[in-house]
C-alpha cells in the first residue's frame, strides 16, 4: 500500500513539473536555456559523432521503432513471453498517442536552427517518447525478470540508447532541450503508471504459481 501511495505521489509531481514547464514554454520563459544550450551542444559536432547520433535518431523514427518492435516482439515469441511484450506495445503506442496530441495543442515550431529535414511541431519530443518507450519498459521487464551477467549490461545498454536519443534531437536542431525533457517526463509518468499493472499481473502470477505447486 505504501509503495502504492508513493508511486501516485511520483505521478502527481511528475504531471505538476510537466504542466510548469509547459507553461513556461507557452510563454517564451525557456527560449533562453534551449538557445543556449543548443549552442553548447553544437560545439562538439564532428563527423565521428554525427554518424553515430544519426543511427540513434533513425532508430527511433517511425520506421525504426516498428523494425524494433518487430525485432523485439521476434525474441519475446521465441522465449513465450508475448504476455510480456504487450507492455512494450501498449506503452509506446500511449506514449506516442499522447506527444502526438500535445503536440497540436501547443503547437511548439521546430528550432530555427535545425539542420536535418523534420516536419511538424516540436513539443514534446516524438522521437524521444517513443525511444524512452520501448527502451524504458524494455528496461522494466528486464529489471523484473532477468537475472545473472546479461541484467546490468541490458540495463546500462538501453540507458545510453535512451540518452542519446534525447540527445540527438538537439544536436541536429530537431528540437530544444525543453521538447526533449517534456517527453522524458511523460515517459517516467507513464512507466510509472505501468509498473504498477506490471507488478499487480506478475504478483498475481507468483500466487497461482505457489497454489499449484501446494495443490500437487
Amino acid at each position: 500500500m505504501k509503495k502504492l501511495r508513493k508511486d501516485y505521489v511520483f505521478v502527481f509531481i511528475l504531471l505538476i513539473i510537466f504542466v510548469l514547464l509547459t507553461a513556461f514554454v507557452l510563454q517564451g520563459k525557456m527560449d533562453i536555456v534551449d538557445e543556449i544550450f543548443f549552442k553548447g551542444v553544437i560545439k562538439i559536432e564532428n563527423k565521428p559523432l554525427t554518424s553515430v547520433l544519426r543511427i540513434i535518431t533513425d532508430l527511433a523514427s517511425t520506421i525504426g521503432i516498428i523494425t524494433l518492435l518487430v525485432v523485439t516482439g521476434s525474441i519475446f515469441l521465441k522465449h513465450k513471453a508475448l504476455s510480456d511484450f504487450k507492455y512494450v506495445v501498449i506503452n509506446v503506442f500511449s506514449g506516442v498517442v499522447l506527444v502526438t496530441i500535445l503536440k497540436n495543442v501547443v503547437g511548439r515550431i521546430r528550432p530555427a536552427w535545425k539542420w536535418i529535414e523534420q516536419g511538424g511541431f516540436s513539443y514534446p519530443s516524438g522521437h524521444t517518447i517513443s525511444a524512452f518507450m520501448l527502451y524504458g519498459t524494455l528496461m522494466l521487464l528486464v529489471y523484473k525478470k532477468v537475472h545473472g551477467k546479461l541484467r546490468k549490461p541490458l540495463l546500462i545498454g538501453f540507458s545510453l540508447v535512451i540518452f542519446l536519443t534525447g540527445f540527438s534531437r538537439i544536436y541536429f536542431g530537431a528540437h530544444y532541450l525543453t521538447d526533449v525533457l517534456a517527453s522524458l517526463i511523460l515517459g517516467c509518468i507513464i512507466l510509472i503508471i505501468s509498473n504498477m499493472f506490471m507488478n499487480k499481473e506478475f504478483n498475481n502470477d507468483k500466487n497461482k504459481n505457489r497454489k499449484a505447486v501446494q495443490t500437487k
